[in-house]
């Protein structure tokens, strides 16, 4: 599923005005917000505006505010939007009938161009008036989960005219815009709107979204040189909290005792501030978390051989299993008997004290398939600089840091390889070179190069082989399963030509749009759930085209019968083979998992594109039920996908 967080962040440092001092962290601290937003919270680049110093005019801001939240159709009701504000804070005499009630000052935030001129007046900022009235707008289209985060302040004496009064203090008088420009520049959807003024943006009954301020009015909201104070407490506080499960006023209450040496309170206000954080919208279910259960010292783990675990297969226990919010390891262990869908596992250590988890993830495979590399000396000077070895790398290969448990090795040529890989100054290129693909489709990917991946390249790539060749030594249904691929009239679902899988290769001239279904066939005398992984050898991605639900009644591949996926009647909408537009030839496979007794293999999937998220949902993991009657088995069938590009017609 694709992710449900988008966030507008601005920071400005750098002012228009000469009348209004510089600041030196806010565009930085927009960025780390990004970064964690990215990094942390696994969301995409695009959904995410980004607006630093002279980008952040009114008229940007406002145009941005529209087109990336109120008026994009990616973001459905409910989605969790983020609007930060690192910059100055400012207050204006309020102009006669602002609001309801007497009111002295108003709260503006300060945009790039504030207190300059500008084409109606002078620009007086964007308003506590304005601000609300275009959440409320935003509110209204795409729901109230909704939060706004303002590291700056709104002071009620005037600071002292020296640089040491004003340093590091994200307030600016206003010393030439005028009451009458509050009025020429309130956002259009204000007018006629009640508002009251009293608390600014401190507005306690406020419905359309959370305020996490950096301070209570009339106290200065501080920054140093490596970022603002408050925002700096909240990216610390989200790699010390469980942030899943905290609520906006126990996270503003946590951030104010880290800032209380300074006089710095922050603020949490709104109706829904006992919500959890972001509405628990970022913190979706993580497929590589499987369950465990037993005593301590020795656990039940919810995988077995059909998802590659083996004897030695070591494991992580953690408390939850959630994206986003930190998950520590409590301990470790080690697999000492194998079944298909689950295996028995004892502590690794039984002298150092372990804390007890639900939740576990694979740390050591211990792939019994070697993964050959060739490793091009095209660079071979700046390996080292390049991956940077990280202190928590368990091994490298030729500079590039590796994960052990997954037997990658080196080899000399190409000839012997499964991938080689080459680096450069602007990317890392990647060439699988397994001899399950044919000659003909080897290109060439180019990786751009981000520090952030360069650990995990060969580490995906040996996870992608080692499921790419695994099979049950035992074969117990090889001979019954089948597969066909068909190509489906995109409107209808009904099949459109012959069976493209001829011999166990599918070679289409794909065109744009096109969709293809999938028909699996049991000609044993079992009932089989099926699990069926589209794995694209050139970008090492994993995807599920088809996962069942546990719920159902009956195991849907039925003992001499078919599955349609894909096809009308099914259900299941067609499938569409990721192609990537800069190429023109694609090489993939379809492997189908089958087992006798249901079980998740949500853990297959991987992207080389961190931020992307799989299509299909993956149910969660639950225990295997055993029958008595009938032990439990599983095996595996492959199909290998060629595809070139039609040409278009002239």
């Amino acid at each position: 599923m694709a992710s449900r967080v988008f966030a507008l962040l601005i920071g400005i440092d750098d002012y228009k005005s000469g009348r209004i001092w510089n600041l030196e962290a806010c565009a930085h601290d927009a960025q780390r917000m990004k970064q964690w937003l990215m990094q942390d919270l696994q969301v995409p680049k695009e959904n995410i505006a980004l607006l630093l110093n002279q980008e952040a005019t009114k008229r940007h801001v406002e145009d941005t505010f529209m087109s990336h939240l109120v008026n994009n159709p990616a973001i459905a009701k409910g989605d969790a939007l983020i609007v930060y504000f690192a910059g100055h804070g400012s207050t204006m005499r309020a102009p006669p009938d602002w609001c309801e009630g007497k009111l002295s000052s108003v709260q503006v935030l300060c945009p790039y161009d504030h207190d300059t001129k500008g084409l109606q007046g002078r620009i007086a900022g964007i308003s506590d008036r304005s601000l609300f009235a275009m959440l409320a707008e935003l509110s209204l289209v795409k729901g109230d989960n909704i939060t706004l985060i303002l590291d700056c302040c709104f002071l009620k004496a005037q600071l002292g005219s020296s640089t040491r009064d004003r340093r590091f203090i994200r307030y600016t008088p206003t010393s030439k815009a005028t009451p009458e420009d509050l009025f020429l520049g309130l956002w259009r959807g204000a007018v006629g709107r009640r508002f009251k003024g009293e608390f600014g943006f401190f507005q306690d009954d406020c419905q359309s979204h959370v305020l996490l301020a950096a301070c209570r009015p009339g106290e200065k909201a501080l920054e140093w040189k490596e970022g603002g104070k408050f925002t700096s407490e909240l990216l610390t506080m989200k790699d010390a909290l469980p942030l899943h499960q905290m609520k906006f006023s126990d996270l503003s209450e946590h951030l104010a005792k880290g800032l209380t040496h300074i006089q710095q309170h922050p603020v949490c206000v709104g109706q829904c501030k006992n919500r959890v954080f972001l509405n628990g919208v970022p913190f979706v279910a993580d497929a590589s978390l499987v369950p465990v259960n037993g005593e301590k010292d020795r656990l039940r783990l919810e995988m077995g051989a059909m998802h590659g675990v083996v004897e030695g297969t070591e494991f992580s226990v953690h408390e939850h299993n959630r994206f986003g919010s930190i998950n520590p390891s409590l301990d470790s262990f080690r697999v000492y008997e194998v079944y298909p869908t689950w295996s028995l596992a004892r502590r690794k250590s039984l002298s150092k004290p372990g804390g007890r988890g639900s939740w576990a993830r694979i740390t050591r495979w211990n792939s019994r398939t070697p993964f050959r590399v060739y490793v091009k000396k095209t660079c071979s000077s700046l390996l080292g600089r390049l991956f940077g070895r990280s202190k928590n790398s368990e091994a490298e290969l030729d500079g590039i840091p590796v994960k052990e448990g997954l037997n990658i090795v080196q080899v000399e040529t190409s000839a012997k390889a499964d991938m080689s890989v080459g680096v450069h100054t602007r990317d890392v290129r990647v060439q699988n070179l397994d001899h399950l693909v044919p000659p003909t489709a080897h290109p060439l990917i180019r990786i751009e190069k981000d520090r952030s991946r360069s650990g995990v390249i060969l580490s995906e790539a040996a996870r992608f082989h080692m499921h790419l060749h695994r099979t049950n030594p035992a074969k117990p249904f090889h001979e019954s399963l089948g597969m066909e691929i068909f190509r489906v009239d995109p409107h209808t679902q009904r099949r459109v030509g012959p069976n493209l899988l001829v011999d166990g290769t599918a070679a289409i001239s794909h065109s744009e749009g096109a969709r293809y279904a999938v028909v699996l066939h049991n000609h044993s005398d079992t009932d089989l759930w099926p699990y069926l992984a589209y794995m694209d050898s050139n970008g090492v991605d994993i995807q599920l085209l088809y996962h069942p639900q546990p719920l159902y009644p009956m195991p849907p591949l039925r003992k001499r019968s078919y599955l349609d996926i894909g096809c009308t009647g099914s259900g299941i909408p067609p499938l569409n083979f990721p192609f990537p537009d800069h190429q023109q030839q694609e090489s993939a496979f379809l492997k189908l998992f089958v087992s006798t007794s249901y079980t998740s293999m949500g853990l297959l999937e991987q992207s080389s594109t961190v931020h992307s998220r799989p299509p299909t949902p993956v149910p969660p993991p639950t225990p295997a039920v055993e029958s008595k009657d009938q032990p439990q088995n599983w095996d595996t069938a492959l199909a290998c996908v060629i595809m070139r590009r039609a040409r278009a017609k002239s």
